[in-house]
């Protein structure tokens, strides 16, 4: 690392390694990468949920575009896994919502298939968390802070 890295990281404005186990807290788990993750994951459920037809007929009556409710719901969990790579929020945040998503499929609200492209979806956030912890234990990850402007 030359001089003029080093002098570059501890002016005002730029950015740095965090220091602490706050700071390295934050820096790992910000939620801003899991905004797009999420909002589709949202607009996935309660789209599919309200649009349901609640007769006992529905469910064999479900057209193709049922089917593009499991293509949502893998579209969000890949989002949570690509911004996974820069934080632990979003596919912990998908896990979270995934899992209340679960109860759209239990009362027969959603055909029964999504449940099972929730449960793949949380296991692979998981995995990707896992892979996320390994990279940030290897320090083939490196958070960064910025620090604030006087």
């Amino acid at each position: 690392m030359s001089d003029s890295t080093r002098t570059e990281t501890a002016e005002p404005g730029g950015v740095r390694p965090p220091v602490g186990l706050a700071e390295t807290l934050v820096a790992n788990c910000r939620p801003q990468p899991a905004i797009p993750a999420l909002l589709v994951l949202f607009i996935t459920l309660t789209m599919a949920t309200l649009s349901a037809d609640p007769s006992p007929m529905a469910g064999a009556e479900a057209g193709p575009l049922s089917l593009l409710i499991p293509l949502g719901l893998l579209i969000s969990c890949g989002l949570a896994v690509a911004a996974g790579f820069c934080s632990f929020a979003p596919p912990a945040g998908w896990i979270v919502v995934a899992a209340w998503g679960l109860r759209f499929t239990q009362n027969g609200v959603l055909p029964a298939y999504n449940r099972y492209v929730l449960l793949a979806g949380m296991g692979i956030a998981i995995a990707m968390m896992a892979v996320q912890c390994w990279r940030v234990k290897t320090g083939r990850f490196q958070p960064t802070i910025t620090d604030a402007a006087d």
